[in-house]
This record gives structure tokens, sequence and C-alpha cells, in this order.
């Protein structure tokens, strides 16, 4: 594609950091810049722990197994996704449990949420869904771990508090796609001090730095490397710079589509959105992407639900309509920080094309 669907921010500070470990040999799981990056993000986000991990899927499978979810457990989460938050729960042994999405957030539906609690429901993952906040206040009042999928969400705000700060638990995710981006890599943030500890030995094959090579429990290796956090340790140090560029590019296509009829997703009034890929719904979204991609720009069709892939349908209780209704007709746009404005003009004028060929036809 002439046009991809996101690209990288990196800057001779990354460069600086990276060139650094190499020098070291530190290329690992073992160097400074992970515990560098760890408390750089509990400073920025004003949380007590950090852990960083080797991606953000991973981070939601280290949170489970924390929280002793496992076999016929049940976690709700949103019938619209990227899929990681169902896969994760399966890994654990767990049963996804899918609860609807709301039209004026396209986030987890509290109402919907509480019709599929039952006495197998451990936990609830709530994903920020491409930018936008879920609705914190009524999940957390239904007195189950709330676990909140930041992954597309770095720089929004939920009332004024930021995200990756409202969940027992938060994750996030740096893949190559998001504002703050490490390539792959990710992490969990919490203030719980004995969850931190518990996490941090499942990370770790179950051993403490203290005692190496003793294992008092199964663990794993979630860990990130020392190369991916010197990356990383950049990319929070231009947080708000990075976040910023994003929103500057929404901005600017709300400005180059305002004409046309599609409408951009919606942002509730207590949000503010962080832009990871800036969103938009249409009728007519098939066909217009077809001519988009056909010019080499990498738009895309917005995730399918959740309950339309056969690997779930067990985990369906109900209709979903809203989340079937958005996944049908929503599209992402190329979206990067400092994204040039005649690139998504090119976008822009594309679309506006591929509409004129639609009136023309019909």
């Amino acid at each position: 594609m002439k046009i991809p669907l996101s690209s990288v921010n990196l800057s001779d500070l990354e460069n600086e950091y990276v060139r650094d470990a190499l020098s070291k040999g530190w290329i690992s799981g073992t160097g400074k810049y992970v515990s560098l990056f760890e408390e750089a993000l509990c400073q920025k986000l004003g949380r007590g722990y950090a852990i960083a991990t080797a991606n953000g899927t991973l981070a939601l499978e280290l949170v489970l197994r924390a929280l002793d979810i496992g076999e016929g457990d049940e976690v709700i989460l949103p019938a619209l996704t990227f899929v990681a938050p169902a896969a994760a729960v399966k890994a654990v042994g767990g049963i996804p449990v899918f609860a609807d999405i709301t039209l004026t957030t396209w986030t987890i539906d509290p109402d919907d949420v509480r019709k599929k609690i039952t006495s197998k429901t451990k936990a609830i993952i709530a994903v920020d869904l491409l930018g936008h906040p879920a609705d914190y206040n009524p999940l957390i009042s239904f007195g189950l771990p709330v676990i909140e999928d930041a992954a597309e969400a770095h720089g929004a705000f939920y009332y004024g508090q930021p995200v990756g700060t409202l969940g027992v638990v938060a994750i996030f995710s740096f893949h190559a796609n998001k504002a703050i981006t490490t390539g792959e890599g990710g992490c969990v943030l919490t203030d719980d001090a004995s969850l931190n500890q518990k996490m941090r030995l499942l990370a770790n094959h179950g051993m403490t730095k203290e005692k190496p090579y003793w294992h008092d429990i199964v663990g794993f290796n979630y860990r990130m490397t020392n190369l991916t956090a010197a990356i990383g340790l950049g990319q929070v140090e231009r947080w708000d710079e990075l976040v910023q560029a994003r929103n500057t590019v929404a901005e600017t296509y709300d400005h180059y589509l305002r004409d046309l009829p599609l409408q951009r997703r919606p942002i509730a009034y207590w949000a503010k959105e962080a832009c990871c890929l800036y969103t938009t719904s249409l009728d007519a979204r098939d066909e217009i992407l077809k001519h988009v991609r056909a010019q080499g720009i990498d738009a895309r069709a917005i995730w399918y639900s959740l309950p339309d892939l056969p690997l779930y349908r067990a985990s369906c209780r109900g209709i979903y309509t809203t989340a079937q209704e958005i996944s049908r007709h929503a599209m992402l746009l190329p979206t990067w920080s400092n994204m040039p404005i005649e690139t998504i003009k090119q976008v822009c004028s594309s679309i506006e094309r591929a509409f004129k060929k639609r009136r023309l036809t019909y």
C-alpha cells in the first residue's frame, strides 16, 4: 500500500537509548531500560507499579492468571473489540462472556454487563476502544475486579482521570500502530502491592531476583526485552507530543471529511478521546473501502464483532445489535503522529471520489 494504516514516529532520543543498550550488550529481558521504562510509566500515569511485557495480549493473560481466573470462570468483555481480550480469557481456561456496546461510546454497555453477571463471573474487561474510555463508574459499582484494557487509548481521559488508572489493573499495548510504541510490547499497571508481586513472579518463570532458579510456582516468560524498553522510554518521554500529534491528525480529518455522508465515531461528554486510528461509520462502507484500497490506501473495515466469529459462538448470551451494527459499518483510516497533511488530503480526496462515483453509478 502506498499509504499504510499506520507508521511509527521515532526520534533521535529513541535511537540514542537503543544504541546505548546495544553498546552494553543487554538485549534480552535484563538491563536498565526495562526498569527505567517501568518507572517512567508509573511517573507519567501516577500508578504505584508497572510491569513491562512482551505484548499487550500477554499483559492481559498475566493479569487474568494473577487474579486466579481459570477453568470455567467467566469474564465479561465487549462484543466489539480486537480479539485479544477474548483470546486471553480462553488461554487461561476461562469463558469469555460478551456484553453489547453502546451507540454513544462504542464501548461496553454497563446495563448489558449487569444482565450477564452470574455466580461464575470473576472479572470484567473494559476496553477503551480506539482511544475512547469505557464508562467505568457503573462497571466498578458491580463489585467485581475491573480490568482496564487501555491498549488503544494512550492519553485519553475519563472525567479528567487518565486511562490506565481506572481499573484495579490496567494494560497498555505498544504495538507499532499505537500512539506510544515499542514495535511490539505491553505493560501492566496497578496500585496493589501484593498483586504486583504476584504478577512479577508469574512473568519471570516463577522466580525472584533474590533467589534465581528457585521456583515456588509455575511461571511464564512474559518479559519485555531491554532493547524494546529503550524505545519505549524515549516514547514515554515524548508522550504528550505524540498523543497531541495524533489528535491533530483527527482534527484534520474532521475538517476535510465534514461535507461527506459519514459519521465520525461518537465521543461522550465525560471523555477526552485520544485518537488511535481515525474511525468513521457509513452505510456504503464496503463499496467505499474497495475504491479507496484500489488507490493504494490501507483503510480497513473495523473488526468483526466477536459474536460473529464461530470460535466464540458459545460465549453469546442474547443479541448484540449495536456491536454487529458498528462492525458492519465502521471504517479505520490511516493515522499516525505527524502524518503529513498532504497525505491526509489524499485519503480524503479518494473517499470523496468514491462517493461521487457511487452517486453516478446509482
